[in-house]
Order: C-alpha cells, then sequence, then structure tokens
C-alpha cells in the first residue's frame, strides 16, 4: 500500500525556487517526486539521523541534458508509524559546498516541520 505523501511549506518553498530556475523540468520534478510516495524505500540512506529513516533520491533535469549526477537532491522523511513520506529537502547538486551543510539544512527543516506538525 502507498503511503500518504504529504509536503511541509520549507519544501515547498526549495521547489517553488527550483522550479523559477528549471521552468522546464516543473512537471517532470512534480512527477518523480509524487513517485516516493509508491516507494518509500527509493533512494539511499543518508546517515547522521539515528532511527530517523531519511533518503537521498537523486533526480536528473533531462529538459536541461543534466544527468542524476549533476542534478537535483531530494531529501524524504519516512514516518512508517504514520505511513507518511515526505519530501522535506530538494536542491541542485554543487548548491552546498560540504555534507554538513546539507545535513544542517536538513536539521533545520526538521524543526519547522515538527513546529507544523504540533500546530
Amino acid at each position: 500500500m502507498p503511503c500518504e505523501l504529504r509536503k511541509f511549506k520549507p519544501f515547498e518553498h526549495q521547489l517553488s525556487n527550483i522550479s523559477k530556475k528549471y521552468t522546464n523540468s516543473t512537471k517532470s520534478i512534480e512527477k518523480q517526486v509524487n513517485k516516493l510516495a509508491n516507494n518509500h524505500g527509493n533512494g539511499s540512506r543518508y546517515p547522521g539521523f539515528g532511527d530517523l529513516e531519511i533518503r537521498k533520491t537523486r533526480l536528473p533535469l533531462k529538459a536541461y541534458g543534466i544527468g542524476k549526477s549533476k542534478g537535483l537532491r531530494v531529501i524524504t522523511l519516512y514516518l512508517p508509524e504514520k505511513n507518511i513520506i515526505s519530501p522535506i529537502v530538494i536542491y541542485k547538486k554543487g548548491k552546498y559546498g560540504t555534507e554538513n551543510e546539507v545535513k544542517e539544512l536538513i536539521r533545520n527543516t526538521l524543526k519547522e516541520i515538527l513546529k507544523e506538525l504540533s500546530a
């Protein structure tokens, strides 16, 4: 059974910024993100978050001739107890200089999501 796909404000904001820059790929990106609900095990497990199931999936920007290796990264959170999968971060490879910067972005986004869930 597919999970519920839930998008939170931080992700929607990041997706909007990506869509402005890569307008020809907007529908493709949305379609690929929506596919994540059917396979929560997609992508590689992101280290450093303990028991939280956080994964990184690589997405190409075919309309721009950009493959997976230089394309977008979508970080997702899977909550098995609620059967929810949520894309929490999306960015273009190379936007952040180090893995620590990406982890900090993920931590900050998780804090925002927790606020949204408790509201």
